[in-house]
């Protein structure tokens, strides 16, 4: 099996595209804004998405992030977002973490979820992370697994519909 990570790019085509056609706008949690976007509307959500992983053009109290899709034997199956830095407000009002991922619908329960994971640990490593925490939904139990599988552990509670799980990088 041939893995590869790539950040997404404007030069994209219609297979990542499909691809992210199979996951819904918001899924356990993990958003898409590229869900049912038009061809012409996601050519330019891509353009945004490699500004933003520059700094450029965020919105006001964003934090900067890089975007990713993960290839399996040159396929595209899902796609990830890591944040440069953590923040309090997110952790501590949304209850959101470092990392969110999701795999397309046609490629899930094919072990490709901790795939994509294990590959944006290894992201967040790069960007000078000793932890990162997460927040998935208490009934994202197939993500949660994957967590707990890479070194994870449940810390804490978010406003009772989500674990807080601190996850070592090494």
């Amino acid at each position: 099996m041939k893995i590869a990570l790539k950040q997404i790019n404007i030069d994209m085509g219609l297979q990542e595209y499909e691809m992210l056609q199979g996951i819904l706008k918001v899924d356990n949690g993990f958003t898409n804004p590229a869900y049912d976007l038009t061809y012409t509307e996601y050519k330019n959500w891509l353009q945004e998405v490699e500004n933003h992983s520059k700094g450029i053009g965020l919105p006001d109290g964003w934090i900067g992030y890089t975007t990713y899709i993960l290839y399996i034997d040159d396929i595209p199956v899902g796609y990830g977002r890591v944040r440069h830095s953590s923040d309090i407000y997110l952790e501590t009002v949304v209850g959101a973490g470092n990392l969110g991922y999701g795999i397309s619908k046609e490629y899930r329960g094919k072990g490709y979820g901790n795939i994509l994971f294990q590959e944006l640990l290894k992201k967040c490593k790069e960007l000078g992370y000793n932890e990162i925490k997460c927040f998935p939904f208490k009934t994202n139990i197939a993500t949660i697994k994957i967590m707990m599988k890479n070194g994870g552990k449940i810390i804490g509670d978010f406003k009772g519909e989500k674990h807080i799980i601190l996850i070592p990088i090494k």
